[in-house]
C-alpha cells in the first residue's frame, strides 16, 4: 500500500510540473473570435482572460428544430462556420447560442413588446429551462456541447410583469427602461441577472449559462481542445 502511495504521489507531482509547462491558454489562442456582439457574452469570456475580437454573425438563425438542445447546438456550429470564412486558419472561433424552454415551446428573443409580456405571463410562477449550446471552431477542428440551466420563477401578478416590463411606470421610467433595450434583446424575455433578478426564486446549475455562456464548462472545454489539437 504504501509503494502504491508513493507511485501515486510520483505521478501527481509529475504531471502537475507538465502542467505548469503547457502554454496557457492565452498563449494557446493568441487569436480569438467570439461569434457574438452579446455584451454579456464578451464580459463572461473576459473572466477567462482572453479580450475576444467580436465579429458577430449574419448567419439564417431560421429553423424548424423542435429539441432545444439541439437547436442551440446547431445554430452554434452555423454562427461559427459563418464567421470562420472571415479569419485564418489559425483563429479560434467561439460560437453560443441561447434560447429558454418553457417545457412545450422554445422562447427566443421577443420582436415586440407584447410579446414579450406573453413570454413573461407565461412563464410566471413555473420552471423553465435556458439552453446554450456552445461551438468551438480552429481551422477543421470542432467540438460543441450544450448546457442546460434551471430557473424557477416566483409567482407574478399581470399588474407586476406589466409595471416591470412594460407600460404601467411613469413616463420617465418608460423611456428609460426603453432605453436600456432590456428585456428585448434576451432568450425568453428576461435577463437573471438584471432587474429580472427580483422574479427569480432558484437556479439549479450554471448561473454564467442563464446569461449566455457557461464559463465553467468551457473552460474545461477549452483545455481539452488544446490537447486534442
Amino acid at each position: 500500500l504504501e509503494e502504491l502511495e508513493a507511485l501515486l504521489r510520483k505521478k501527481k507531482e509529475k504531471e502537475s510540473k507538465e502542467e505548469w509547462k503547457k502554454p496557457s491558454l492565452q498563449e494557446s489562442f493568441p487569436k480569438l473570435v467570439l461569434a457574438s456582439g452579446s455584451p454579456r457574452r464578451i464580459e463572461l469570456l473576459k473572466l477567462l482572460g482572453f479580450s475576444p475580437t467580436v465579429y458577430p454573425s449574419g448567419a439564417d438563425e431560421s429553423s424548424a428544430e423542435k429539441d432545444p438542445a439541439l437547436l442551440t447546438q446547431r445554430l452554434a456550429f452555423l454562427k461559427a462556420e459563418e464567421v470562420q470564412r472571415h479569419f485564418d486558419s489559425e483563429t479560434l472561433l467561439i460560437a453560443a447560442d441561447t434560447v429558454v424552454f418553457d417545457g412545450e415551446k422554445i422562447l427566443g428573443k421577443p420582436k415586440t413588446e407584447e410579446e414579450a409580456y406573453a413570454m413573461l405571463s407565461g412563464l410566471s410562477g413555473k420552471v423553465n429551462w435556458v439552453y446554450t449550446g456552445v461551438c468551438l471552431l480552429y481551422g477543421e477542428k470542432k467540438m460543441g456541447f450544450c448546457e442546460k440551466t434551471t430557473v424557477y420563477l416566483s409567482k407574478m401578478s399581470d399588474r407586476e410583469i406589466r409595471t416591470v416590463y412594460l407600460s404601467k411606470m411613469s413616463d420617465r421610467e418608460i423611456r428609460e427602461y426603453i432605453a436600456t433595450g432590456d428585456p428585448m434583446d434576451k432568450a425568453g424575455a428576461y435577463g437573471v441577472q438584471g432587474p429580472f433578478a427580483r422574479f427569480v426564486k432558484g437556479i439549479e446549475g450554471d448561473f454564467c449559462n442563464a446569461i449566455g455562456l457557461p464559463i465553467a464548462r468551457l473552460y474545461q472545454a477549452l483545455k481539452r481542445f488544446r490537447e486534442e489539437l
